[in-house]
């Protein structure tokens, strides 16, 4: 019971003490903001030196406060529950793995700070692998434990007479001298060296959205600490240091997260507040991600962290086979016979790729949800990945844990699978069955099917252009087809251009990406003369150039690869209206800090609407011209760009 107590009091001392750091860092570092910008998917590069990132980032202070907070409250739990040597040594051991990973992240938050531009990839893997390696020659060397090789590795058939000396059917083998030693000494080091750098990695490719890695990790380390309640006796002295160093990584994160909340707020659709104050940043995150990598190691569940952290496994997995493996292939090998025989560019968008974008939540993000209940989303994946990972550890029976594991496998490939699924698009009619009225164009993702009253699809928007548009059997037939977001964007484009909704046309044809619009060179013909009639509607003498059209509208600034207007979401009554998209405002100083003045006491529902992942089932969804005047048609708000009317209409609501 007292062990209990004092469990339960290091928890919540480290919990308040990362709270407390994580405020005391803001307010003495409120600068330390990344100025790196990555080009992502579906946004265009920014002219260097045009823009401070820093206007917009947060700073990047959170992982070195966690950390502080965790080493501190370890080593307080080391005098509290009187630990022995080789249990110091064992603390000691994590809690140096700990600050390294921490270590080479900052070294990365540093040069994105100052160099604005982080280490390279090999660097930060070359980084954190060496922090792993150090840290298993640590655990062979300094404690018994780690020469003893265990299960399953020692019982396999081809290098079971490498790691263990003799046959066994003891859970684990010592290894004192001769081929075993070295052999085992060589096996450890692979696998600490893969465990964590690959840990800390997948968990740092997580922290895209705010909260999103710490909720991950939160669930992950409790799982481990309820893990981990099954070897602390007196046979095994270490089972109570890695709970400490378990509850330790969840206190951490949970004084943490309230100062990274995670909301609807986007750097593109800036009228939601955003709650979260910090970031974890690089160093936050693979500090936690090799924390759980060493708790994993030296509790002998490197298996068991895969299904736990099941949800880290996805995220880095999709990074690694569609940007490191599949695109540098087809870029190399594959050839799209339908752009054979052009000369024109091919990007990478156009191949087939499971996903719009990598890491995996970033898929999702572009597909427009709404943040805050994505990482929602995603906070109750990873406390099934883990419930399930305690089921698999506690069962008694082997056909227990074989179905805990099934019941992994068959989650994350429902998730991975979700990738394709959601990449494809379609055109069809609403509603689905013929009425009176004329049936509107719209734009799906997914599958034109309906199972057991279930939709496999998702109406992103309703265009102005209705079926009488479609003059061909072949048109026709294309209607329900999958094809890509490119591809469905011309079509309704051409088909607001036959109903003479010029502006509607240029909307759907502008958030085509220019490298994209050239492969489709029926556009430019198009375009040119949507401009003539355009400028002849407006009555001028000569025609308008697109350019002249166009607004200039100043890029957003963010780092994050999804926070620029991407061809996935759905277009905006005022898009639809005028042709072009809406004025990005400039950042006054309460929206450096993520609050908009105007928005601040809007609810989230609200937020979530002005920003553009509303519910598709609203009116202001339907995309008709101002102009636009048909007695069947739903009824459309017209959008306010004064900053005026929208104080007055927000203060009429209230």
């Amino acid at each position: 019971m007292m062990l209990l107590f004092w469990l339960l009091l290091l928890f919540i001392a480290c919990g308040v003490a990362s709270l407390v750091f994580c405020g005391i860092a803001r307010l003495l570092f409120p600068t330390f903001r990344s100025g790196e910008h990555k080009p992502g998917t579906h946004r265009v590069d920014l002219l260097p030196g045009t823009h401070e990132l820093k206007s917009i980032e947060l700073p990047l202070v959170g992982g070195p406060a966690l950390t502080l907070a965790i080493v501190l409250a370890g080593i307080l739990a080391g005098y509290l529950l009187h630990f022995q040597a080789d249990q110091w040594t064992l603390l000691l051991l994590g809690l140096g793995a700990t600050v390294g990973y921490m270590l080479v992240g900052f070294i990365d938050d540093w040069q994105k700070v100052y160099s604005k531009e982080g280490l390279s990839e090999g660097a930060k893997f070359g980084g954190v692998l060496f922090v792993s390696i150090a840290v298993g020659a640590l655990y062979f060397f300094l404690l018994p434990s780690g020469r003893e090789s265990y299960s399953p590795y020692k019982d396999l058939p081809i290098i079971s007479s490498l790691l263990c000396s003799h046959h066994t059917i003891a859970p684990t083998c010592a290894v004192t001298s001769g081929i075993p030693y070295w052999g085992w000494f060589v096996f450890l080091m692979l696998l600490t060296g893969a465990t964590g750098s690959l840990t800390s990695l997948s968990v740092d490719f997580s922290d895209g959205l705010d909260g999103l890695a710490g909720g991950l990790v939160f669930s992950a380390a409790l799982s481990f600490a309820i893990i981990v309640t099954g070897i602390i006796d007196k046979a095994n002295p270490g089972g109570i240091v890695l709970e400490v160093m378990s509850l330790l990584c969840a206190a951490a994160v949970l004084g943490y997260l309230p100062w990274n909340w995670p909301s609807s707020w986007a750097a593109r659709r800036n009228n939601a507040r955003r709650r979260a104050k910090i970031i974890m940043g690089d160093s936050g995150a693979l500090a936690l991600g090799g924390m759980l990598a060493m708790i994993a190691i030296f509790s002998r569940q490197e298996i068991l962290l895969f299904m736990v952290g099941a949800a880290f496994v996805l995220e880095g997995l999709s990074a690694l086979v569609q940007s490191r493996l599949m695109t540098p292939f087809f870029r190399r090998r594959l050839q799209m016979l339908r752009f054979s025989n052009t000369k024109t560019f091919v990007p990478h968008t156009e191949f087939p790729l499971p996903f719009l974008a990598t890491p995996l939540h970033c898929h999702f993000d572009l597909l427009g949800w709404d943040r805050r209940r994505l990482v929602y989303g995603a906070w109750a994946l990873g406390a099934c990945f883990g419930l399930l990972g305690v089921m698999i550890s506690v069962v008694p029976l082997a056909w227990e844990r074989y179905l805990g594991r099934i019941i992994v496998l068959i989650l994350a490939w429902l998730i991975w699978s979700s990738g394709s699924w959601s990449k494809r698009y379609f055109i069809g009619t609403y509603p689905f069955t013929a009425t009176r009225r004329r049936r509107r164009l719209a734009l799906y993702y997914g599958y034109p099917y309906t199972v057991m009253g279930i939709n496999l699809f998702h109406r992103v928007e309703i265009t102005a252009a209705s079926e009488d548009v479609i003059e061909t059997p072949a048109e026709e037939w294309g209607l329900y087809q999958r094809m890509n977001i490119f591809d469905a964007r011309a079509m309704l484009g051409l088909y607001c251009y036959r109903a003479n909704y010029f502006p509607a046309a240029l909307a759907q044809w502008n958030r085509i990406p220019e490298k994209n619009r050239l492969l489709r060179p029926l556009i430019a013909s198009l375009l040119a003369e949507v401009e003539a009639r355009m400028a002849l509607e407006k009555q001028e003498t000569q025609p308008m150039r697109r350019d002249q059209i166009l607004r200039e509208q100043p890029p957003i600034i963010s780092s994050n690869p999804a926070d620029m207007p991407n061809p996935h979401e759905p277009i905006q009554s005022d898009e639809a209206a005028n042709g072009v998209g809406r004025d990005w405002p400039a950042l006054n100083d309460s929206q450096q800090n993520g609050i908009s003045p105007l928005h601040t006491s809007m609810t989230e529902n609200r937020a979530s609407t002005l920003n553009g992942r509303a519910n598709l089932d609203t009116p202001e969804q339907i995309l008709l011209p101002k102009n636009y005047q048909d007695e069947n048609a739903p009824t459309t708000s017209s959008t306010h760009s004064s900053w005026l009317s929208r104080f007055i209409r927000h203060a009429a609501e209230e």
